[in-house]
C-alpha cells in the first residue's frame, strides 16, 4: 500500500482586497446634490450625488471612500496623489495639467457626467448693474467668487475684477455691505442661503440668464488614472448607467424632490 502524502500547505499570503478609490468633495452644501456643511457626511440624506456614486461603486464592484475637504485643498490632494478623484469638476482646460475627465473622441463625455449646474450673478436689489448674457456693466466694485471655481477665469476673461473668498456666507455679506457689486456663484449654493435667512439676505436679487451652465464630472488625478485607467473608466461607465436607472430616478423624484 502506498503511503498517503501529506497535503502541501501554501505559504503564499492571501490576496489583499483592492484599496478603495479615495474620492473627495467640497465642505459646502449644494442641495440636493450635496446636503449639509462641514466635513461630516450625513448617513441618512448625504445628497443625491453621494448616493449616485455609491450606487455606481456597487454596480462597478469597485469600493470607494468618500471624504470632505475645502475645494482648493481637494484639487491639491489629487495633484499630489493623496486622493484619487474629486467631484464635482466642470471641464476646465487648465485642470488637464493634473486631472483626467471621462472623454469621447477628444471631448468630455457628457454621457458620463454627474449633473449640470449653472453659475448666476447675485446683486443688491435696485442695483443698476446690467447683465445681458455677454457683458456686465455699471460695476464699481469687484465681483465676488469662490477660489478655484470655473466661473473665475470666465469673469477675468470679461475684464472683471474678481474678489475671491471661499465662504458663500461671507460673499453674501460682502455684497450686502457693498464691498463687492455682484456675486457669481452656483445657484444651488446660493438659493438655499437666501431662503434660509431672509432678514440678512432679503435684499439680494438673482440675475438672468446664467453666466455659465456646464456639465460636472468625477475628475481623477493624473497619477491615479495612470495607475489604474481601467478602474476609472469602469466607474465613469457605471455613473452613466446609474444616471439612467429607475433606482436613481426614484431618489431624484422622491427622497430629493424638494
Amino acid at each position: 500500500m502506498l503511503a498517503t502524502l501529506p497535503a502541501v500547505v501554501s505559504r503564499r499570503p492571501p490576496a489583499l482586497a483592492a484599496p478603495p478609490v479615495r474620492i473627495v468633495f467640497d465642505v459646502f452644501e449644494n442641495p440636493p446634490l450635496i446636503d449639509g456643511n462641514g466635513t461630516v457626511i450625513d448617513p441618512v440624506k448625504p445628497g443625491l450625488t453621494i448616493e449616485l456614486l455609491r450606487m455606481a461603486s456597487e454596480r462597478a464592484n469597485i469600493p470607494i471612500a468618500l471624504s470632505r475637504t475645502p475645494w482648493e485643498r481637494g484639487l491639491y490632494l489629487i495633484q499630489t496623489d493623496q486622493a484619487d478623484a474629486i467631484f464635482a469638476a466642470s471641464y476646465v482646460e487648465d485642470r488637464l495639467r493634473y486631472g483626467v475627465y471621462p472623454m469621447q473622441d477628444g471631448h468630455p463625455d457628457t454621457r458620463r457626467k454627474l449633473f449640470d449646474q449653472s453659475y448666476r450673478l447675485y446683486v443688491r436689489t435696485g442695483s443698476r448693474i446690467v447683465w445681458d448674457g455677454k457683458m456686465l456693466t455699471n460695476l464699481h466694485a469687484p465681483v465676488g467668487a469662490t477660489p478655484g471655481y470655473a466661473v473665475v477665469p470666465v469673469l477675468r476673461a470679461m475684464g472683471v475684477a474678481v474678489d475671491e473668498e471661499p465662504s458663500h456666507i461671507a460673499n453674501l455679506r460682502k455684497l450686502v455691505a457693498g464691498r463687492i457689486d455682484a456675486y457669481a456663484e452656483l445657484d444651488t449654493h446660493v438659493r438655499p442661503l437666501l431662503r434660509g435667512d431672509k432678514a440678512a439676505f432679503g435684499g439680494i436679487t438673482e440675475l438672468s440668464p446664467p453666466i455659465l451652465t456646464k456639465p460636472y464630472y468625477l475628475m481623477f488625478g493624473k497619477t491615479s488614472y495612470a495607475r489604474t485607467p481601467d478602474l476609472a473608466e469602469r466607474i465613469w461607465d457605471a455613473i452613466a448607467l446609474v444616471n439612467d436607472s429607475a433606482a436613481y430616478q426614484t431618489l431624484l423624484h422622491g427622497k430629493y424632490a424638494d
